[in-house]
């Protein structure tokens, strides 16, 4: 996303801008934006304003279009056994907000995107994380979720107990 900012320079100012711009061949609003964009970005070396930080990119190791926290189409037994690691990971980081979790929730596909989306979020920040707003983001959407969990009910009983993955998993 870009904005369209309406700068004044005085008359010297714009004169040089525009023999500048001449020269580059290029129009005097483009010269104008990357003079402005480089003096921002020394702004940020030199700690006078907050770094620009890119956005993170979550690619699929497969080069397929589905989402990492999605199975690729057609099934993929890698893809099941290391997304079931992150969700068992994810229950041994936050047992209290994923206790009211049942049994079985694999066999519901809501229940399992959100809790592999959960999971994959989880891996991305702690890999790549740099902004507090990305974890405060994160815990509220785990808090959202255990309360949905506990809202669906089904006593503590049938409480999933992490382990090894079922055949029902594992087979897709």
């Amino acid at each position: 996303m870009s904005q369209r900012l309406q700068i004044v320079l005085p008359d010297p100012v714009a004169l040089q801008l525009h023999e500048l711009a001449a020269g580059a061949d290029t129009p005097p609003s483009t010269l104008a934006g990357q003079l402005v964009r480089d003096g921002v970005a020394l702004a940020a070396k030199d700690g006078k304003v907050r770094r620009l930080r890119p956005a993170p990119v979550l690619v699929d190791r497969k080069g397929n279009d589905r989402a990492p926290w999605l199975e690729p189409y057609g099934g993929d037994a890698d893809w099941r056994t290391e997304m079931w690691g992150q969700v068992v990971a994810l229950h041994g980081r936050y047992p209290k907000a994923l206790e009211a979790l049942q049994e079985n929730w694999w066999t519901d596909d809501s229940q399992t995107e959100t809790l592999c989306a959960l999971a994959a979020w989880r891996a991305e920040i702690d890999d790549t994380g740099q902004d507090p707003r990305e974890e405060l983001a994160f815990q509220n959407q785990l808090i959202d979720y255990s309360n949905v969990l506990r809202q669906q009910g089904g006593g503590v009983t049938k409480a999933w107990q992490p382990g090894a993955p079922p055949d029902q998993w594992a087979a897709g």
